[in-house]
This record gives structure tokens, sequence and C-alpha cells, in this order.
């Protein structure tokens, strides 16, 4: 945890860094808890996010030069991802048109979320269940989000197995049971809210 703020307009409630992702507080919560937002509470025990934090959820450039050769794969796999979502093959696919505008935003941030995931290799036991966790989460969001928007089960994993691809076509084969197996606890959060949905409307 870090100091409380000496610019306040610097930190940001749960409530607006909920708004700003469009995630829920439980997904706000645990990237906070895995270190991925700095966080400080209040006396009254409220959670304050720094906003440059937030935002750099938001953003999809990858412009720092010399960094860590995990950075080198995001940065590789996010420019593969791009090109891949730019041809006429993926335009035409099922998956892809049965999401709208608006929703393609959603899944871009929910995916820059989840590439971030998948090329940093925790390299320790705590961290890599804390990774895991976070996978199934991320998964559990994404379905509701796309359930929500009606989007079938089948397209949303047909998705997840696309944007999975690209990821593995830019790592290291010494990294690819690492990263199935958090692509693999997405797709059960994803099965698991549409299960959900599934009984709340059955």
């Amino acid at each position: 945890m870090l100091d409380p703020p000496q610019e306040k307009p610097k930190w940001l409630t749960m409530r607006d860094a909920c708004r700003l992702l469009d995630v829920k507080e439980a997904t706000l919560r645990q990237w906070a808890d895995n270190g991925h937002l700095r966080v400080y509470r209040t006396p009254g025990g409220h959670r304050r996010f720094l906003s440059e934090d937030v935002m750099s959820l938001t953003n999809t450039a990858q412009t720092d030069a010399g960094r860590a050769p995990e950075y080198e794969v995001e940065g590789s796999a996010l420019r593969l991802i791009r090109r891949r979502l730019q041809g006429e093959s993926v335009i035409r696919q099922p998956w892809y048109q049965s999401v709208q505008e608006d929703g393609r935003d959603r899944m871009r941030l929910f995916g820059r979320r989840m590439l971030t995931l998948l090329v940093h290799e925790p390299q320790v036991r705590r961290q890599r269940q804390e990774a895991l966790a976070e996978s199934n989460v991320l998964g559990r969001e994404y379905g509701t989000e796309m359930s929500e928007k009606g989007v079938s089960l089948k397209d949303t994993l047909e998705a997840l197995v696309f944007f999975r691809s690209m990821v593995l076509d830019s790592s290291d084969p010494k990294s690819w049971s690492h990263i199935l197996e958090l692509a693999d606890r997405v797709m059960v959060g994803v099965a698991e809210s549409y299960e959900k949905q599934s009984v709340q409307t059955g």
C-alpha cells in the first residue's frame, strides 16, 4: 500500500475507476491485490486508485523502448492481433460480426489485460495462483459482458481461441504451457458466466 496522496486529483475512487474501465468492483480489487494498480486506503478503509495506472489499462500503445523480453512479446502479440483483426477473413467470422462496435472496445480492454497475464509468467507459486485466479475472474467478467449482449457462447469462445492463438504465435514455445493454463482458466470463467446467466433466465 502507498502513503496517502499529496495531489488528490491523481487518485480515483473505486466507483470512478470502475466507471473508466467499465469493470465490476470485484475485478478491480483483484487487479489491485495482484499489484497491477497502485492503491492506498483512506482512514475509513476505502480504496483509492492512481489515475495514471487506471488510464494505462485503457492505453493500447506500447511505445517504450528497451523493455524486458516479456514486454517485447506483449508488443509483438498486440501488433499481430491488430493486423489479423483488420484482415478480411477475420472480419467475416461470425464471432467478430456478432459483437457491435462498443463490444469490440470492451474486447480490446479485456484483451489487453489478458495479454499481460499470459505473457508475464509468475516466478513463485503464490503469484501463479494469483494469476490463475485473476484469469478466472477475467473470464467471468468477459462472459457476463458477452452473454448480456446476446453473443453466443460459441462465438465468445471462438474469439478467445483466436486471441490465444495470436499470443502463442508470438511467444517462445517454452511459455506455451503457462499461456494455455491461464487461457483455459479464462475459458472456464466464461463458461461459468454463461451457465449462471442461463440459470437466471431459465
